[in-house]
């Protein structure tokens, strides 16, 4: 068994100092939860080994590693720490500043052949009360809850919600004990785990964000589907045609959809094509789109439709590169042992194969658009509109981090369709048109950056879609530095800059954006920061913040607390409120520190 080593976001206890129970981590919440409570202590048994010649490391989570110490899974007390410490086996105390727990950062060497991390931590509670447990992992992982099993979800690669299961829990008067089971797997993407504490309310406000366009288990159907319904344990379910009748309907009732997803049946007699599917849970609906029939039938029809337009223009250029994308997901393996991966790419199957479907018809509210610039060389990027073409509306641009690919179409940058959603939806709702730009992926440089940007409002104004004087920038982490940059570069173009957790005092050839503030003019800032962020530590705003003060520069800061992630996908909101009050020149504001 490997021995933990500490990093520079933790305090761990090395496995020869003992870890008495008395010790173990301890949470104390109010007798009403008013907000979602981070889990960042833990106590931390492990990792166990295993031979990777015997064992299937994607089978390894069935391993119950304690049990050859007399220790059952799910449950832990003081005289189980004593004796696993007795029998020589590692344990430390995870202290760590955010609640997503990364252990790769307490694994020396390899990790090749590790599989299982055990966790466990205290809740004492003021009274008993109920409460939404909200959690996120990969490869697999359990969660327990005095002694008893809540959730299990296997096959996980990566945390693309962050806030992906919300289990309804009961916690007792007193102490309560949660107990954790990690497992990586074949996972070199990343062995991580976030568990928290909610309201209700407040874990039903972050389930119908996150799951927007996502509460189907598999989009892509024949004769039913399967709807999670996270921490709503009764709903109704409508299915409608693209005539908006209705062809399908069902309601539960006090079921837990984290271990047995409702069933709409009722499809094999429809036709082949795309449905609507409408769920609603204590008032509220949220949307997805599915596809009832051969998907691959489908993708050979639009192609042929694709091909069938003979023709130079973008539009052309549009549905081609848009046909690559659906053509480089249809061809995609994805992974038959993990339920997660084949519902991801099934969602983008769906979801780009609709917007090609609406492009055709030439009223795609998301699509990819393309651009052709002064040497007649070509680029994409990803356009969304809610509102009739004919009226012309604010834009807001969103500049990338550092993006991995090398090519758009082909880049999964494009399918994280639940930061795409949520931010499309608030861009609705505040009235703005919103364009995802790529600048060159992994080659990226300031120069094409400023060169796309430049391509993209002439392509859209070649369409009459937007308002020249209401053109908005923004970025979070490197792209918050890269967007701040491009304000420096061309401050005449933007109406306002938000962003969030920037990196300001850093950067590479093309600039550090606290050495360019005089160049950034008179254009309205804004800029959030969590206090506990280990990415981009909150020094590069309130640093940024202060020079501009020296200047006299109209820049409005807010911290709040956190960290780099948020449970909850809404988490720009702040971003387009401030777009929406830019219609006037703004002084110098006093930094709101919350």
């Amino acid at each position: 068994m490997a021995t933990a080593l500490s990093c520079c976001s933790s305090n761990i206890k090395q496995d020869d100092e003992k870890v008495a129970f008395p010790g173990l981590p301890s949470l104390t919440i109010s007798a009403e939860l008013d907000s979602i409570v981070e889990i960042k202590n833990w106590l931390a048994i492990g990792p166990f080994e295993f031979n990777r010649f015997l064992t299937d490391p994607q089978k390894s989570f069935f391993k119950e590693d304690l049990k050859r110490f007399g220790v059952k899974e799910g449950l832990i007390d003081s005289a189980t720490v004593e004796k696993l410490q007795r029998k020589g086996v590692n344990m430390f105390l995870i202290n760590s500043p955010v609640s997503q727990i990364k252990f790769f950062n307490y694994i020396r060497g390899t990790g090749k052949n590790k599989s299982n991390f055990y966790l466990a931590t205290r809740i004492n509670s003021a009274k008993a009360q109920d409460v939404t447990l909200i959690t996120d992992g990969s490869y697999s992982y359990a969660v327990w809850l005095n002694d008893t099993k809540k959730i299990e979800v296997k096959g996980k690669y990566n945390m693309n919600k962050a806030g992906d299961r919300f289990v309804n829990v009961s916690l007792k008067e007193g102490e309560n004990i949660i107990f954790v089971k990690i497992n990586r797997g074949t996972n070199e993407r990343s062995w991580d785990l976030i568990c928290d504490l909610a309201p209700r309310k407040e874990a039903e406000r972050a389930f119908q964000i996150n799951y927007i366009g996502d509460f189907v288990v598999n989009p892509i159907i024949t004769g039913s589907f399967e709807v999670y319904s996270g921490p709503y344990s009764s709903g109704k379910i409508e299915v409608t045609n693209d005539k908006n009748q209705t062809v399908a309907a069902g309601s539960f009732d006090n079921q837990n959809t984290n271990n047995h997803p409702f069933v709409v049946s009722g499809f094999k007699k429809l036709e082949d094509g795309f449905y609507k599917v409408v769920l609603t849970v204590n008032g509220k609906k949220i949307e997805e789109m599915i596809y009832r029939g051969d998907y691959r039938k489908f993708v050979k029809k639009v192609k042929a439709s694709v091909i069938g337009i003979k023709n130079d223009s973008l539009y052309s250029d549009d549905l081609k590169e848009a046909m690559k994308r659906i053509e480089f997901l249809n061809d995609k393996p994805g992974d038959s042992r993990s339920p997660s991966e084949t519902r991801y790419l099934n969602r983008n199957r769906v979801f780009w194969g609709y917007s090609l479907f609406r492009m055709l018809q030439r009223n795609a509210l998301t699509q990819l658009m393309t651009y052709k610039d002064k040497d007649n060389e070509s680029g994409i990027f990803i356009f969304h509109i809610g509102r009739k073409r004919s009226e012309k509306v604010p834009l807001v641009i969103v500049v990338p981090y550092a993006l991995q690919g090398n090519l758009m179409i082909e880049d999964w940058y494009t399918s994280n369709l639940d930061q795409i959603e949520a931010d499309n939806s608030l861009a609705d709702q505040y009235g703005f048109a919103i364009a995802w730009i790529y600048a060159g992926g992994k080659n990226y440089t300031s120069k094409k950056l400023e060169k796309e940007i430049g391509c993209i409002i002439d392509r859209l104004n070649l369409e009459c879609m937007i308002d020249n004087r209401k053109i908005f920038i923004t970025g979070d982490c490197e792209g918050g530095r890269r967007a701040l940059l491009q304000l420096a570069a061309t401050p005449t173009r933007y109406a306002a800059c938000a962003v969030s957790a920037p990196i300001t005092l850093s950067g590479g050839a093309d600039g550090i954006p606290i050495d360019l503030l005089s160049q950034m003019g008179k254009v309205p800032i804004y800029i959030q920061h969590g206090t506990e962020d280990p990415v981009s530590p909150v020094e590069n705003s309130r640093w940024f913040f202060a020079e501009s003060q020296k200047l006299n520069m109209p820049v409005e800061y807010v911290e709040i607390q956190g960290s780099h992630a948020s449970l909850s996908k809404d988490n720009h909101g702040y971003i387009y409120e401030f777009f929406s009050r830019i219609e006037y020149p703004v002084t110098s504001i006093k930094p709101n520190m919350r």
